[in-house]
């Protein structure tokens, strides 16, 4: 018995055994089980709906693999440079940017269990040295995109499998379709130098097949595979299959933005694989990987790998950018996990509205008062920090340097604190100032002052101390591009001194935040595009520990981990800048859950407010953006108050700073914004955009 529910964009499929469930594009691979995506899965019942093609195409009768073997096959990515880039320095940039994409996140886990794919990059002979040099320890493997038909001897301009396995590569590209329709190489001479390469302890090949766009109209795919394969591995032992791997390069696919629909791979992959049980058998033929090549991007890899025979990709122009390239890798892991209720799956989805017209170059940090009703937050290059009550004009005042980061400070309405580029600065704000010339005054020096970073995000803990990430201001380009120089950082307001609390550096700050009971912490190096959860030291010199990833940003999906806060339920609300969309994630399971869109593209951050903290405000920055925004939570969602930082013998606690805090609104009812004439403010049931009531 089936019965099929299509419900907020998804497909449900019930089946007399399991549940199986269809996930829309924005989910990540472990929302995504590949136990749900092979095709001989028996109870997964096939159906062809709008949106999902990657289903639609993913039964594919005659396939040879079984869910247990395509386990068993490790999935590979592997970036072909080609005549790219066109100097060393811009070599060693990308290098760079790769190197921090992956050192210190790969292997993370974010629940079930996950497939890492096995990585390689093939750079020009030139860069070989400083690829290995530069991607030392971030389990990126490096190999030559070709080689000489011999070992030594007088042969101007040749390279043999020796020397390029003495210089510590892993890997040789042989049989690309550009070697062979350029430069002439037959099948007999991709041979020899296969065998050459099999000459050398634990060097491997990836051998690569295809078929012209003319091949393939004339309905030859099967034909000219089949011959590649037989030719190229003529008098190849068995044992040394292991260290091959074919790709499968659709040659009218590549560089020309055009690629094979996930069938058409599949069916290509499966003539591969039936070539090679024809010449080694069925056993070995399913061992061996078979990776797919051609146009290969972000916002193609998931439906690519969902094929059963798909076993990884050869990435071409999408591997000349870490970020693009990451993401592939990203999509190309795997994740096994049971079948979850439908109803955790499916996500609630909401729009936000625009509520000031600002114009922020870089809105950041919004961070809500209960204690002033007030909501601040920074606009980061242009100096300013920005005040509103919800219901008067916004209020800004010139810092005179770039701001990071606000968050709030134990004492008088108005006391906030700033992380800034040149020091660490404290301020009582109020509409009522007139000496605007003394600005704020300096609470401390910043960390790290000799490097070219800055405060990025922060907020407070539980303790009512201070925890912020830096910036590398040039970890794009410049001096300082790609390098992990920046760190975390917590200040103890009682003995004014910086701690540094996580164990390795990073590019940029983002997603700190904390849980109600304080004992988690969050954050996120955003060009890794991962965010991790911490469990967190209240004591002094206490670090964070025992990291787990909690979420990774689909490779379909554009932009980063930005700002981000947590809700009294637990779950992390994550502004996605360039993905225009902030998303809530469950961290225990992973499973995005609310999805709040922006008609801009770069939301920033965000942070609950309001009377009843239950509007998400949200700021975002230019071109197209700028505005703050905020959405009435549905369904009981609520925020947690906003700890403050406390300086001396303050407050015992950041919540006993704003229970003290209270007190004192309830005393004056000051307000930023606010004239000091306003009439005392009776807090009822507050609708959304209404203005509060007065008596």
């Amino acid at each position: 018995m089936k019965k099929v529910i299509k419900s907020a964009g998804c497909v449900w499929i019930y089946c007399s055994i399991s549940i199986h469930r269809l996930v829309s594009s924005f989910q990540s691979p472990q929302q995504r089980p590949r136990s749900e995506r092979s095709s001989d899965s028996v109870n997964l019942v096939l159906l062809k709906a709008e949106g999902f093609s990657w289903l639609a195409d993913s039964r594919v009768e005659n396939s040879m693999t079984s869910l247990e073997q395509r386990f068993q096959r490790t999935p590979i990515i592997a970036g072909n440079w080609k005549l790219n880039p066109a100097t060393l320095p811009e070599a060693a940039n990308l290098l760079k940017l790769l190197a921090s994409d992956f050192l210190s996140h790969r292997g993370a886990t974010s629940g079930g269990q996950a497939v890492f794919p096995e990585v390689v990059i093939f750079p020009p002979f030139p860069f070989l040295s400083t690829a290995l040099e530069i991607l030392e320890g971030t389990g990126i493997k490096i190999g030559a995109q070709n080689v000489g038909l011999q070992a030594t001897g007088a042969y101007t301009g040749e390279v043999s499998p020796s020397m390029i396995r003495s210089m510590g590569c892993d890997y040789i590209m042989l049989g690309h379709s550009e070697r062979r329709s350029l430069f002439g190489e037959s099948d007999a001479k991709i041979n020899a130098k296969l065998h050459l390469c099999l000459q050398e302890a634990n060097l491997n090949v990836i051998l690569c097949v295809g078929e012209t766009e003319e091949e393939y109209e004339s309905n030859l795919l099967n034909s000219v595979v089949d011959v590649q394969i037989t030719k190229g591995l003529l008098g190849v032992d068995p044992v040394d299959l292991d260290r091959i791997v074919i790709a499968y390069e659709p040659v009218w696919a590549i560089g020309t933005g055009k690629v094979a629909s996930p069938h058409q791979a599949q069916q290509a992959h499966v003539a591969v694989r039936n070539t090679l049980a024809q010449l080694y058998g069925e056993e070995l033929a399913n061992q061996v990987r078979i990776q797919y090549g051609g146009s290969v991007k972000p916002d193609n890899i998931q439906d690519l790998m969902a094929m059963p025979d798909v076993d990884g990709a050869l990435v071409g122009g999408a591997s000349l950018t870490s970020d693009s390239f990451t993401r592939i890798v990203d999509g190309g892991g795997s994740m096994s996990g049971a079948a979850l209720d439908p109803g955790q799956i499916c996500p609630k989805e909401f729009t936000a509205q625009e509520c000031l017209s600002t114009k922020n170059v870089l809105g950041e940090s919004p961070v809500w008062s209960d204690r002033d009703q007030c909501l601040y937050w920074v606009s980061a290059p242009e100096e300013e920090i920005w005040a509103w009550n919800l219901h008067g004009q916004p209020y800004r005042r010139l810092m005179g340097t770039t701001l990071g980061c606000v968050v709030l400070k134990a004492g008088a309405p108005g006391s906030i604190v700033l992380g800034g580029e040149r020091a660490m600065l404290q301020l009582d704000i109020s509409p009522s100032t007139r000496d605007f010339a003394s600005g704020p005054s300096v609470l401390c020096e910043r960390p790290d002052r000799a490097s070219t970073t800055r405060p990025n995000d922060g907020r407070v803990d539980r303790q009512g101390r201070w925890v912020f990430g830096m910036y590398n201001n040039y970890h794009r380009a410049g001096a300082t591009a790609g390098e992990n120089n920046a760190g975390l950082f917590r200040l103890d307001g009682a003995t004014m001194e910086y701690e540094e609390i996580l164990d390795y550096r990073f590019r940029v700050s983002n997603c700190i935040c904390f849980t109600g009971d304080g004992t988690t912490m969050f954050f996120c190096d955003t060009p890794t595009r991962k965010v991790y959860a911490f469990d967190y030291s209240n004591t002094r010199n206490g670090k964070l520990s025992n990291r787990r990833l909690i979420w990774t940003v689909p490779p379909n999906l554009d932009g980063g981990p930005d700002g981000a806060q947590v809700d009294a339920d637990g779950c992390i609300w994550i502004a996605l800048s360039g993905g225009s969309r902030v998303v809530r994630v469950n961290p225990s399971t992973g499973l995005v859950d609310h999805i709040v869109h922006l008609p801009v593209k770069s939301p920033t951050s965000c942070t609950f407010g309001g009377p009843n903290l239950d509007e998400l405000f949200i700021t975002t920055r230019g071109p197209d953006g700028g505005g703050l925004y905020r959405v009435k939570m549905p369904y009981g969602i609520r925020g947690l108050p906003e700890p403050e930082f406390v300086v001396g013998g303050q407050a015992t606690s950041a919540h006993s700073a704003i229970d003290t805090a209270r007190g004192q609104m309830n005393s004056n009812d000051w307000s930023p914004t606010k004239a000091e004439s306003t009439p005392k403010t009776v807090r009822k049931s507050y609708a959304p955009w209404a203005r509060p009531v007065h008596t």
